[in-house]
């Protein structure tokens, strides 16, 4: 009797899935009419969210736009200046979500053609969600602690999940490339402005403020805090690997892609985060990595310039540091203290906190064999956020007050979902590297092969960011810009297949 269900046509998924939407319009369209006779304000304005909520949901295209704008062009610098917002990238944080439902629709009416699928990574990001949610309601982990944490990992996973199932046209991607590329370019004038105004305003503030981390461009930041500035040169190096994997194919003519890629790189001489020096590198390899077997002189080449260049702006912030921070040090100095807190023994924020060399050790000295449950499994979602000030302390940090157990995405990761959940997170990571190598392999010269490269290098810059920095867990904008990155990997696949798309 089941087997004649399944495989009746008038009854088959793609029949029944149609038939299903529309009856829950249907009822919702019922459900509102009896709210808004109730003459209940509250309950009407509710219910005219849920309406808007829903037009949001056929309206897919429109409301990627509503997120990539608002994240990364809108939330930084409203909220920086006008910290009563702060609650705005919520909004946004619901958008995303939207698109989480959307694509859940959007797979479930779909019929693909033969021979068309999504990439792999992309159920395993499924897989990673239910597990760490059903891990979390299964651990000791508080339910208020596990919503929260649940929003802020997974808010702009519908991003990436709306790019593997909508079928964009190619038009509409290339569109949003242009977008990435602009956004880019527009950091110059922000990182101007906060170098020149905003920077002077942190130098007599407490030692935790470093004064110039406000050089964010148009990502997240507080004037009386901290800011997100390594987001910043995660978009500007991506950029630039755009812009070479692009010249690499003629796209670009040379009298506009050196005044374009002088614009885009001028913010990284602005700001100081040392996080350009593991980002270019990784990029530029990623991008020339065909070169190493065909040319491998003109690569070695290549990567000398590309080495002097970066230690030169090494040398330019260190000296920065020396010559222009609040307390008076030689160049040496400044070195011995950078390594002592990124290698050495020194906590990253003082006192008893850890940092990037000794937070896993520490994980592991309160794990291990002795523990070996929470090893495997972890604590729960967001057992490991809130040591750097934030009001929701997980319930393991509250544990370790001080230590900042949560300092890089990969520890928090360790903390939370454990070695299973790290293992499936960085297999999608390795599976989307895969995927986007396998397209770049086959993609036709000019724009679509430039923009495979691109893409693969953007997942590459993602791996050090898990490994050294915790906003992969905590950003939006970032969070945004890897979930953008792997949709896009995601679209190519279906839309091509290893045959041309954009």
């Amino acid at each position: 009797m089941l087997n004649w269900l399944r495989s009746h046509p008038a009854l088959s998924a793609h029949r029944l899935m149609p038939l299903a939407v529309g009856a829950g319009f249907a009822t919702a369209a019922v459900i509102g009419g009896v709210v808004v006779a109730s003459g209940n304000p509250m309950m009407i304005g509710l219910a005219v969210g849920a309406i808007f909520g829903v037009l949001l949901l056929t309206a897919v295209q429109q409301t990627v736009w509503l997120v990539l704008v608002g994240t990364l062009v809108l939330c930084g610098p409203l909220v920086m200046h006008f910290p009563a917002l702060a609650r705005l990238p919520w909004l946004f944080s619901i958008l995303g979500f939207l698109l989480l439902a959307a694509s859940v629709l959007y797979q479930g009416t779909r019929r693909d053609a033969p021979g068309q699928s999504s990439p792999g990574f992309v159920a395993i990001a499924v897989l990673f969600m239910v597990y760490a949610t059903g891990m979390s309601l299964l651990s000791d982990a508080p339910g208020d602690q596990v919503m929260a944490a649940f929003k802020r990992y997974f808010q702009y996973w519908g991003l990436m999940f709306a790019l593997a199932t909508v079928p964009f046209a190619p038009k509409q991607i290339r569109t949003w490339l242009l977008f990435m590329l602009g956004l880019a370019a527009i950091q110059l004038p922000f990182a101007l402005y906060q170098r020149i105004v905003l920077m002077p305003l942190r130098l007599n503030m407490p030692n935790q403020v470093v004064p110039v981390d406000i050089v964010t461009g148009t990502f997240e930041g507080s004037i009386f805090g901290g800011a997100n500035n390594n987001v910043m040169v995660f978009l500007l190096v991506a950029a630039i690997a755009g812009l070479l994997a692009a010249r690499r194919e003629s796209i670009i003519a040379a009298r506009y892609f050196w005044p374009l890629l002088a614009v885009v790189a001028a913010p990284l001489a602005l700001g100081e985060t040392k996080m350009v020096a593991v980002f270019l590198p990784v990029a530029l390899a990623v991008v020339y990595a065909d070169l190493a077997r065909r040319r491998p002189f003109a690569f070695a080449s290549g990567a000398v310039v590309a080495s002097v260049l970066i230690a030169g702006l090494m040398v330019f912030y260190i000296q920065y540091q020396a010559t222009e921070g609040r307390t008076e040090m030689t160049f040496e100095q400044r070195v011995r203290e950078n390594l002592d807190y990124n290698v050495g023994n020194r906590g990253y924020f003082g006192g008893a906190s850890l940092n990037r060399s000794n937070v896993v050790p520490f994980w592991w000295s309160r794990h291990g064999l002795d523990d070996p449950i929470a090893t495997v499994f972890g604590h729960g979602l967001g057992a490991s956020h809130g040591s750097r000030g934030t009001e929701q302390f997980g319930h393991v940090d509250r544990k370790y007050p001080g230590y900042s157990i949560g300092l890089t995405a990969f520890a928090g990761l360790l903390w939370d979902v454990g070695l299973f959940g790290l293992a499936l997170y960085l297999l999608m990571l390795g599976a989307a590297f895969r995927a986007a190598g396998q397209l770049a392999a086959k993609a036709a010269p000019g724009l679509d092969r430039a923009m495979c490269r691109t893409l693969r290098a953007v997942i590459v810059m993602t791996v050090p960011a898990v490994l050294a920095l915790d906003v992969m867990l905590i950003a939006p904008s970032l969070q945004v810009l890897v979930a953008f990155t792997l949709g896009l990997i995601a679209w190519r696949w279906r839309a091509g297949q290893g045959k041309a798309a954009a």
